[in-house]
């Protein structure tokens, strides 16, 4: 990384934080993208180059944790095996989500309230399954669109949506990496209902039609 993209980075850090803490303050609708650039002490075109509206600050640590997400998994997946490698990067990310506690669930209310943040939020889901999708087809020799791999990425993402869930909903209480690996016990061990086509049924045999009778 050259010293250009080192001092964006600097930036776009200061502006998510300082964001952040008026946001925590003062409310998402009562700050206005001048306030963050006075706070972050920058001037507001290069606030607009980093970030050209507030919903993309809010969800800056989304894009931060899928990037996460895809480096450890790169990693991870070339010394062991796909199935380790893609749990490593859930556990990675969900921690990642946890250890900024307070972070974490001031965006999740601001997003709860804010719909053009919430729209572009699937956006990124969006975007993260199918990077997923590629990596996990590169790793196993497969095309991307392969339903296999499709729904393996669409499984991961499913068990860290509902661990983060389930950390909020318990106040915190049960750590998002113990409801993702108990998830994932669960899916081993073949205890999770999932929906079954019914079998073929089978037509009986047509009887043979009676002769008419002779006259």
């Amino acid at each position: 990384m050259g010293l250009r993209e080192k001092k964006a980075q600097r930036n776009r850090e200061r502006i998510v934080r300082e964001a952040l803490a008026l946001f925590a303050r003062h409310g998402y609708e009562q700050t206005t993208m001048e306030s963050i650039a006075r706070a972050a002490e920058l001037s507001p075109s290069t606030l607009y180059r980093c970030f050209p509206s507030k919903d993309l600050i809010v969800l800056s640590r989304f894009k931060s944790y899928a990037e996460e997400f895809a480096r450890v998994f790169a990693a991870c997946s070339m010394k062991r095996p796909v199935d380790e490698a893609l749990a490593q990067a859930i556990f990675t990310t969900l921690e990642a989500e946890d250890a900024r506690e307070t972070e974490t669930l001031l965006v999740r209310s601001i997003i709860d309230k804010a719909p053009v943040a919430r729209a572009r939020l699937w956006d990124y889901i969006a975007e993260q399954q199918r990077q997923l999708c590629k990596l996990l087809a590169h790793r196993l020799h497969a095309k991307p669109d392969d339903l296999r791999i499709v729904l393996a990425a669409q499984t991961a993402m499913m068990i860290a949506g509902i661990a983060a869930d389930r950390w909020r909903s318990t106040g915190r209480k049960t750590p998002s990496r113990a409801t993702a690996a108990e998830l994932m016990r669960l899916i081993e061990q073949q205890a999770v209902v999932f929906p079954r086509p019914p079998a073929k049924s089978v037509k009986p045999a047509r009887r043979p039609a009676r002769p008419a009778p002779r006259k």
